[in-house]
């Protein structure tokens, strides 16, 4: 018998001598109730009281079943949050008049809600949906010199709201297109139908079921020079705010190229040593390859989107990205759940009416085996129900 149990047993042979003892002090004897007890030692050692009735109570099974108990009252129930995050390239929501009017003649003709409505589904079911807005809406003049300079109306933020998008990058090459003032603008536009801007030296959060996002936007395009330096700061900037999760948004690599450039590789790789958590690409209007990279996703390139630039792109092959987050008592988990969704940035194939849609079918796969092959050696693949390895 060890000590502990030698003390219960003490106790309580001690309780029943106390109430012998009592009881006798005022004429009564145990014998003058009905029932009478007897103390014991159990084979394991513990103490037994039985009673006349034939009833015995374990006092260290009930001690036990009460520290059990206890345990169970003030352990904490550990808090899962998922969060569903989307993604897509080039939304260009107006046109350069100097080639073409069509975008802004399709607003006019339908309205707000025709643009996103196919793609409508994905989005609404998420927490959050980031796209790259490449291009101005203002109502400025002062074009820049350059060959293709994008503008739409302040209204066309509607084409976001309407279609489910909460959040877009502004750090392109075309947020300049009508200078300062374009800029400005967009920005406030952006803002003011309460959606969230950020690029540049702007991190935005946003904070969805009690997890702070943090998103970050960087032109990384050979005419904004090295960028390691101001990656790394804005990274560091972000967590000062102590967020949840980091996702930036680059606009890098070269027009029309299949594969990322070894800026876009390095500056993906070093981000995520530096503490992002997703990082999506823009800029080669044309899909690139995925990689996985230490446990996270890199999307290097979506290619165009809602795209008002262009009225017929020999290229409409784009997708969405969306990764569900799974967080416990606050901390990211190391669980993959990430898809593809493989889409056209038109509704039908012939031209470009601005209306992306979800392909189905032969469309699907041959999409989807265009990023496989675009991915070869990046430590991920698309299977067939869209889900990323």
């Amino acid at each position: 018998m060890n000590k502990k149990k030698i003390i219960s047993t003490a106790v309580m042979m001690g309780m029943i001598l106390a109430l012998t003892s009592c009881m006798s002090e005022n004429g009564v004897t145990a014998h003058s109730t009905d029932i009478s007890t007897e103390t014991v030692s159990s084979s394991d050692g513990s103490a037994v009281v039985t009673d006349s009735s034939g009833s015995t109570t374990d006092t260290a099974s009930n001690a036990s079943g009460d520290a059990d108990a206890t345990k169970k009252k003030n352990k904490k129930k550990d808090k899962i949050v998922k969060i569903k995050i989307s993604a897509a390239g080039d939304c260009t929501l107006g046109v350069d008049s100097r080639f073409n009017n069509r975008f802004n003649q399709k607003y006019d003709e339908k309205d707000s809600s025709y643009f996103l409505k196919k793609v409508k589904k994905v989005f609404s079911k998420d927490d959050l949906t980031i796209v790259n807005l490449e291009g101005t809406l203002t109502n400025s003049t002062n074009r820049a010199v350059k060959t293709f300079t994008f503008k739409g109306k302040k209204s066309y933020t509607k084409i976001l709201t309407k279609g489910s998008v909460e959040a877009v990058t502004i750090a392109n090459n075309h947020t300049m297109d009508f200078g300062n003032q374009g800029f400005k603008d967009t920005k406030k536009a952006v803002r003011d139908a309460g959606i969230k801007c950020f690029g540049y030296d702007d991190i935005s959060y946003k904070t969805i079921k009690g997890e702070k996002i943090a998103m970050i936007g960087v032109n990384a395009l050979p005419s904004q020079g090295k960028k390691d330096s101001y990656v790394k700061q804005l990274i560091k900037k972000a967590k000062k705010k102590k967020p949840d999760l980091i996702i930036i948004y680059f606009h890098w690599g070269i027009e029309g190229d299949a594969r990322p450039n070894s800026t876009q590789t390095h500056l993906a790789h070093k981000s995520i040593d530096w503490g992002a958590d997703l990082v999506l690409g823009s800029h080669p209007h044309v899909l690139q390859g995925i990689e996985k990279y230490k446990g996270r996703y890199i999307v290097y390139s979506f290619g165009n989107f809602c795209f008002g630039g262009n009225s017929n792109p020999g290229d409409k092959d784009t997708m969405i990205f969306t990764q569900t987050f799974t967080f416990k008592n606050k901390k990211l988990t190391a669980k993959n759940d990430a898809k593809v969704i493989p889409c056209s940035v038109s509704g039908v194939k012939y031209t470009n009416d601005f209306q992306p849609r979800i392909l189905s079918g032969s469309e699907k796969t041959r999409v989807r085996n265009k990023i496989n092959t675009r991915s070869k050696g990046m430590h991920t693949k698309i299977k067939k129900n869209g889900s990323l390895t």
